[in-house]
């Protein structure tokens, strides 16, 4: 008795859209990697779609220039960075905690490859001032209510809570481009006690 074998699945076609968010994925990570290791000035747009199969059409279409891609790679670092620190204070109950851990987590980014360079070090020459706090929006509003909920607990004497966590977020932010330039973990510890240092002062 003859047994037919079952026929063969044949991979569904992609829809234009599903095609469109590949070749945006696809760009994104190999334009990331580059900006990475090369940084952003010694990478073209012919070296981000050489190895792709994809023309520089494809890449104008999806984000302009270099710069828009650039812009989308450090859009992403920055919600990698907000998972980080989510995950880091997730098990912790206790708003000061979170806030003292938090802050230290956002600094243990500045050593970690890829993000290290693509953030604190090549952002920062290339983008606008205004353009890094918009990518850092949900990250600040979260340190904001941090110190809000500190202020209101009882816990933090400050006369007032946004102006600080201003003066929080520039520490942190000086703090990690500082670390970024060293793989010393002796310099990590040191950011983070300095922090933690600026916080506890303020204390209750």
């Amino acid at each position: 008795m003859n047994v037919r074998s079952p026929p063969i699945a044949m991979p569904a076609k992609l829809t234009k859209a599903e095609q469109t968010l590949r070749t945006r994925r696809v760009i994104l990570d190999r334009a990331r990697h580059l900006f990475a290791t090369k940084g952003y000035a010694a990478t073209g747009t012919e070296e981000i779609i050489s190895e792709l199969g994809i023309t520089r059409g494809a890449l104008y279409h999806q984000f302009n220039d270099k710069l828009g891609v650039f812009k989308a790679v450090i859009s992403e670092a920055y919600v990698e960075i907000t998972a980080y620190i989510k995950d880091r204070i997730q098990p912790l109950d206790d708003n000061w905690e979170q806030l003292i851990v938090g802050c230290q987590a956002f600094l243990e980014i500045a050593q970690q490859e890829e993000l290290r360079r693509l953030v604190f070090i090549e952002a920062p020459a290339v983008l606008a001032a205004d353009t890094l706090a918009e990518f850092d929006q949900y990250g600040f509003g979260l340190l904001h209510e941090s110190i809000r909920i500190a202020v209101n607990e009882g816990k933090l004497n400050t006369i007032d809570a946004e102006g600080f966590a201003h003066l929080v977020n520039g520490s942190l932010n000086e703090l990690a481009g500082w670390v970024a330039q060293s793989n010393d973990s002796k310099r990590l510890k040191t950011a983070q006690q300095l922090v933690e240092t600026l916080l506890t002062r303020h204390q209750k």
